[in-house]
Formats: C-alpha cells, structure tokens, sequence
C-alpha cells in the first residue's frame, strides 16, 4: 500500500461532519500526568468526578484482565498498583466506545463482531509486545483496539461508499482497505490516523494506527505498527470477531524483520493470544 498524499485524505474527511470529541476529562488527565509532582490522589479526584467513568475504571481493574486476587475499590488504590499509564488507557478505551456508538447504516458491517477483533487485536498485540520486550504494554493494547477505527468512521459517515466498499470486498473475496483504496483512494487505516491526530493523541499511536497494514512507513515506531500489524493477523488466524472481510492479510517483511519471530514459538503465542483475548472481552461490555 502507497503512502497516501495528505490532500487525497483531506477530500474525503471534508465530507464528513459531526465527528465526536473525546471528554474534556482525557485532556485534564494528560495535564496532570505530564506535572512530575502530580500524585495518584490528584488523578483519582478528577476521574472521581465522573461517576460513569469511575464506575467503568473499577471493573476493567478488577476484571480477569488484570488478574488481581483481591478486590480495588477505589481509583486512588487502582492508580497505586497499575500507575497512571494503565488507568488513562482504561479511560481513553471506554471513552472512545462512548464517543462511536452512533449506529451505522448497514446491517452488513457487523459492529459487535468488529468490536470483538479490534478488541482481540489490542490483545494480541499485548501479548507481543511483552514477549518482545516492551513495557508500556497498555499503549499496544489501544493501538491494537483503534487500529482499525478508520471503519467506524467510513460506516457512520460515508456509509453508502462504504457499503460499495463492503460489496466489492465480498465480490472479489478481497481485503478491505484493498476495496477502499479503489472506491476512495484512501483506506481505514489513512481516516484512523486522521482521526487520533484530530484528537491530539500521541504521534507514535497516530502513526502505528496510519501504517498497521505497512509498517514499512511507520519510521520510527516501525516495531510498534509492526506488532500491530502482526497482532491483527494473529486475531484474524484466531478467528476473534471479524474486521468485515474473510482474507487474511499477508505478514509485511518489514514487520517479519523487525520482529524477529521465531515460527517455533507460534503455538505458544497464539494459545497466549487467544487466552489473554478472552479475559479482554471485558471492554465489549461498553461498546454496547
């Protein structure tokens, strides 16, 4: 896939109005997080403030995902034993569920079963990127989760392009962004990107986001798009939900290279993939 020009990208996202924003909340958080002195009570009081997301904080972190044997009954305590990292990304993950729950038009694109693979993708991509080495994991686990969040966008708002797009997918029994790159000239990885940068979140997330289908362009965070990359190969060869086509992308020799796998280690990976998959599922309880 071609590097897209940005006026190619900026033609199509003109049409589109009424996007959502992100809750004011997730920028007072990045506020305070980027102040050494900020303390874990400091954060707690502000994500407090919001019942709601509260509420949703405390059952992802006493949710099988995190595995911890005794019960966290406060964001201050959360905070405490999984650092501020790991409660933005809970944060961000469940707000940008809020922020996309606008139906789409066509009953065509499955969205409980899209939400199952981004969700499987975040996963397995977590699972990568520790047995690589990694330790801001959370970070893997939302690139995974949003790499393909260029389809929401192209469902709810550009739905009758979208759903050329899908019928030609399923004529040529062909990948998707191959569909969107013939209808539109751009893919859902290009309109994913736009998107994060929109929401003035991280230029390593923005890029993995843009290139998980060739991270060959990713430059600097080519290892991170690489995971991604190979994590949603992974969730598709698991059959973990679907991403609105049946082909299983090729693996990138770029991202083979960077990662440096050995094909030996592949039945303990994906069985690690698969479970670690399952206790993620937590997160489809906000997408509903």
């Amino acid at each position: 896939m071609a590097e897209v020009a940005p006026e190619r990208i900026r033609k199509v996202v003109d049409r589109i109005s009424g996007l959502p924003t992100l809750p004011v909340i997730l920028s007072a958080i990045n506020k305070l997080m980027v102040n050494p002195r900020t303390s874990a009570k400091e954060v707690a009081q502000l994500i407090s403030s919001d019942p709601a997301i509260t509420s949703k904080v405390l059952r992802v972190v006493n949710s099988s995902f995190y595995g911890f044997p005794n019960r966290i009954s406060t964001v201050t305590h959360a905070i405490v034993i999984l650092g501020f990292n790991t409660i933005k990304s809970i944060v961000l993950s469940t707000s940008i569920f809020d922020a996309l729950k606008k139906p789409g038009k066509y009953a065509a694109f499955d969205r409980a079963a899209f939400w199952r693979h981004s969700i499987g993708v975040g996963a397995c991509s977590r699972v990568l990127a520790k047995r690589l080495g990694f330790t801001a994991l959370e970070e893997f686990f939302i690139a995974g989760l949003l790499h393909d969040i260029g389809k929401i966008i192209l469902d709810t708002y550009l739905s009758e392009d979208f759903h050329r797009i899908l019928q030609k997918a399923r004529e040529t029994d062909g990948l998707l962004y191959e569909a969107e790159q013939e209808v539109l000239g751009v893919s859902h990885a290009d309109l994913g990107g736009w998107l994060l940068e929109r929401w003035n979140l991280s230029a390593g997330l923005v890029a993995t986001v843009a290139h998980h289908h060739n991270p060959s362009l990713a430059g600097e965070n080519l290892r991170a798009a690489a995971i991604v990359h190979f994590g949603d190969i992974v969730a598709r060869a698991l059959l973990i939900g679907s991403g609105g086509d049946r082909r299983i992308p090729p693996v990138s020799d770029a991202a083979w290279t960077a990662l440096g796998l050995r094909t030996e280690a592949f039945p303990s990976l994906l069985a690690e993939c698969w479970e670690e998959s399952e206790k993620a599922m937590i997160f489809l309880e906000f997408a509903r």
